[in-house]
């Protein structure tokens, strides 16, 4: 039994912790760059309590509000740019997956200025990266807890990059930053904390640990669920918005293990050329995942139904239940030139057996081309 594991953040959760990890925040220097989107941050109420306990500090804060639903490395590079003339000590990212991503980008970036696409990626930094502040608005990514970067190249392709050194110095995770979620929002978050721990479950890499992180992670979902397919998700409470962060983090925790498997690099297709929301892309592969273990790795999967407490027929019918729409044809043509992407993927190579890159074109062949 392996519990091979390494998750250095500070993490803090549960209502007001921003304000009450004001001493972990003055610890990080007098300066910082606050990451955002255009409205999330500041409608959910993080913004104002993120800068106003800045401020009670002493800490000078600049805003770059820039970062788009999947973060492109050139306003990454942009927002770099400013926190080195600014002189920032730490990077703070609020937000969903994107800007907690781009958070961490950023931080390599300002540590090492005119650092190129190619360097970033081949972990050719001279320096480490500023430290790193991950505030979630969304209860999907799980990011807070990881050492993942997934930023969009100039080429359009959503591309990411792990290294221990982009891990957080501090999470700070409060449930109330979710309420003002819209349903579609919180439903393809929802479906993505899913993805991550079944997923890593199922992974090559997994070990007690992690698919105990993974088991619990679906073992909060699945109440939550049942709740949202029943009654929707317009007006979620705190308790249920609480216990699906901390599924979120769960995941997180389990993928920080394990990385994902075939369903989140196909799904980047499906955001990059149709613009589905990242949880979504995922989450329409989940069934053929489930349905290839099952076929190569059966005991595995009837282990993880066991464990999860959940019967094959009722997790199917929640996951299409609460999956928002994703109405998507493809031509052969895209198929075709996707080919390559599959061949020697890091995360296609963790799952069982033998996925291959024909089986990945024959998967979107049935479920997506063109009639």
């Amino acid at each position: 039994m392996t519990l091979n594991s390494f998750m250095p953040v500070k993490l803090i959760t549960g209502a007001g912790c921003v304000r009450a990890g004001a001493k972990e925040l003055a610890k990080l220097g007098g300066t910082c760059l606050i990451v955002t989107g255009k409205k999330s941050a500041k409608v959910s109420g993080a913004f104002q309590d993120v800068t106003e306990t800045l401020d009670s500090n002493g800490q000078k804060w600049l805003l770059f509000d820039g970062i788009g639903a999947n973060p492109r490395l050139t306003d990454c590079m942009t927002a770099a740019e400013q926190a080195i003339a600014a002189g920032a000590d730490f990077i703070l990212g609020i937000g969903g997956g994107s800007a907690l991503d781009a958070a961490k980008c950023i931080a390599v970036l300002a540590a090492n200025p005119g650092l190129t696409q190619a360097q970033l990626y081949a972990f050719d930094w001279a320096k480490a990266p500023l430290k790193i502040v991950a505030v979630g608005t969304t209860a999907g990514t799980g990011s807070e807890v990881t050492k993942v970067s997934v930023i969009t190249t100039p080429d359009g392709r959503k591309k990411s990059f792990h290294h221990e050194a982009i891990f957080p110095t501090l999470a700070l995770g409060d449930p109330n930053y979710t309420l003002s979620l819209p349903p579609m929002v919180t439903r393809a978050t929802a479906v993505d904390v899913l993805a991550h721990c079944a997923e890593s479950f199922f992974s090559r890499a997994a070990n007690h640990i992690s698919r105990c992180y993974a088991v619990e992670g679906i073992r909060l979902l699945l109440p939550v669920f049942r709740d949202m397919a029943e009654n929707g998700c317009d007006n979620l409470d705190y308790d249920t918005r609480e216990t699906l962060y901390c599924a979120s983090i769960y995941g997180g925790l389990a993928i920080n293990v394990t990385g994902t498997c075939f369903p989140h690099t196909m799904g980047y297709l499906l955001t990059e050329t149709f613009g589905i929301p990242h949880g979504t892309a995922c989450a329409v592969f989940q069934k053929d995942f489930y349905e290839y273990n099952k076929a190569v790795v059966p005991e595995l999967a009837a282990e993880y139904l066991e464990r999860i407490g959940c019967s094959e027929e009722e997790y199917f019918s929640l996951l299409e239940k609460i999956t928002p729409p994703c109405d998507i044809a493809m031509e052969e043509s895209l198929i075709a030139a996707s080919h390559s992407r599959w061949i020697g993927n890091g995360s296609i190579a963790k799952c069982q057996g033998e996925f291959s890159a024909d089986m990945a074109d024959a998967l979107l062949r049935r479920k997506f081309l063109v009639k």
